[in-house]
């Protein structure tokens, strides 16, 4: 481990470095909407945009505790907020010559640029009404950043006015040059990964991730099982990542299974030409298997979404045979169902197939037998209890007691679903839904019930609205 003296020198280096390349500007990571939704705009019109446009011009308020009060006032929360610095902030800190970052989320940056523009709030404005000009650079990819490097989830990020932002900053910029590529660094150190990387903002133990790889790598087969929001999908890439050994996307490849789904899509069949005519084409997991096989030493990892959405027993076919653990080999290869002439496809050791399975379709058969004793199985639950999902919402700027309310309330909510005779812990509703994207206030919250929640428990208990009625009471007193 570096001792004291090394990480006085790096944080000295890293100011040094900060110093000669922005001198007395600030650097800021500004936040553009959910998924990046505003950044075409932004781009086009050489802006930079901060909502809440309810409370007004912010130069009307002479403190930050002012706007604090509006935004309660208004709904946005109780005090104290992160919003209200943010707002303050974009006002009357951000000066002209402070270089903004643009992201999405926690780990990926969209581009950079420079403020040539003092803040400014136009009331004709349908949608930005409270803004700066910006000479923006947009990155050619968008990047995503090492664990190491992640940032908060919140509006507006000041980087330099701490000191112990700084080595924080120089490892973000020296990656970002004015074309967005990613530069000066050896690929092999920015793809490393291992299950701390992968438990980053993860609410699953140690102890079943790690069993959940040691499964998939006896086993070969998987599947990940949970109620709804508890995170599947997001966790897949992590698992797929923890075993290469590194956050490389070319071994990994992900579809989603559907009633329609066809073993023509997976593994081979006759598809019509632009002449008219009909040819053999091989699906997505067949020309997969083909890329595992050439490079036998990498793990390479097929996810399925929604696994039981299909047929299963049609999409596989003869894989059903091919992918159990014991016949990953030359010595078991079968002349495929369109294959003509001699040609046999066998399945390659180094593959491994995760699936992803909702517990609370009510629409979907029992995964048949045959499939099951093919895979393994892991289910992931709610995890509103645990100390990782409390430290995930604060570090996001969640109001303490507004957490207290999500945990307390949820999982009563999930309590009644677990106890209900024609429900069950299947039908848990999961964290996922409460992982802020932006904002984090209590409209964020009651929206969330509103639009998310609130249909589910109708759909769950259709036949008792009294009784959604009073959890929803609860939920949002």
């Amino acid at each position: 481990m570096p001792n004291a003296e090394d990480i006085r020198l790096k944080d000295e280096q890293a100011e040094a470095w900060f110093q000669e390349r922005f001198g007395k500007a600030d650097v800021w990571l500004i936040a553009t909407g959910a998924g990046g939704r505003d950044w075409n705009n932004f781009v086009e019109k050489d802006l930079a945009a901060i909502g809440w446009n309810e409370i007004g011009d912010f130069k009307q308020y002479a403190h930050r505790e002012d706007i604090e009060r509006e935004l309660t006032k208004c709904g946005f929360g109780e005090k104290p907020s992160p919003t209200s610095l943010a707002l303050w902030e974009f006002t009357h800190e951000i000066q002209i010559g402070d270089i903004l970052i643009a992201k999405t989320g926690r780990n990926t940056i969209l581009g950079w640029g420079k403020v040539i523009g003092d803040y400014v709030h136009d009331p004709g404005q349908p949608e930005y009404r409270n803004i700066r000009k910006v000479e923006w650079h947009r990155c050619q990819q968008p990047i995503n950043l090492r664990d190491d490097q992640r940032v908060a989830i919140k509006t507006l990020i000041r980087f330099s006015s701490r000191k112990r932002w700084i080595r924080s900053v120089f490892g973000l910029c020296e990656n970002i040059n004015i074309e967005g590529k990613i530069d000066g660094r050896n690929e092999s150190e920015m793809m490393t990964y291992g299950i701390d990387s992968a438990l980053e903002d993860v609410f699953v133990d140690d102890r079943q991730f790690k069993r959940i790889l040691d499964s998939l790598a006896n086993r070969k087969n998987l599947i990940l099982q949970g109620s709804p929001g508890v995170g599947k999908t997001f966790i897949a890439h992590r698992i797929a990542w923890c075993l290469i050994g590194r956050k490389d996307s070319r071994p990994v490849e992900m579809v989603q299974f559907h009633q329609s789904y066809a073993y023509e899509d997976f593994v081979q069949g006759w598809r019509p030409t632009e002449n008219g005519g009909f040819t053999i084409k091989n699906g997505v997991f067949f020309e997969f298997c083909k890329r595992a096989e050439k490079d036998p030493d990498t793990p390479f990892v097929f996810i399925v979404d929604e696994i039981n959405r299909g047929n299963l027993s049609r999409i596989f076919g003869e894989l059903l045979m091919l992918i159990e653990a014991d016949k990953r080999k030359p010595d078991f290869a079968l002349r495929l169902t369109y294959t003509h002439g001699s040609e046999r496809f066998f399945v390659p050791d180094n593959v491994r197939i995760l699936g992803l399975m909702n517990t609370a379709d009510r629409s979907l058969a029992m995964v048949d037998y045959a499939l099951r004793r093919r895979f393994a199985f892991e289910t992931l639950e709610p995890a509103y209890h645990t100390e990782k999902f409390r430290e995930y919402l604060t570090d996001a700027g969640v109001d303490s007691l507004l957490i207290d309310r999500i945990v307390k309330e949820m999982s009563e909510t999930n309590r009644r679903i677990r106890e209900d005779k024609d429900l069950g812990p299947g039908f848990q509703i999961g964290h996922s839904y409460f992982v802020p994207d932006e904002t984090t206030d209590e409209v964020w919250f009651h929206t969330i019930i509103d639009t998310q929640i609130e249909p589910l428990l109708r759909e769950y208990w259709f036949d008792r609205p009294a009784h959604v009625d009073e959890l929803l009471k609860a939920l949002r007193r």
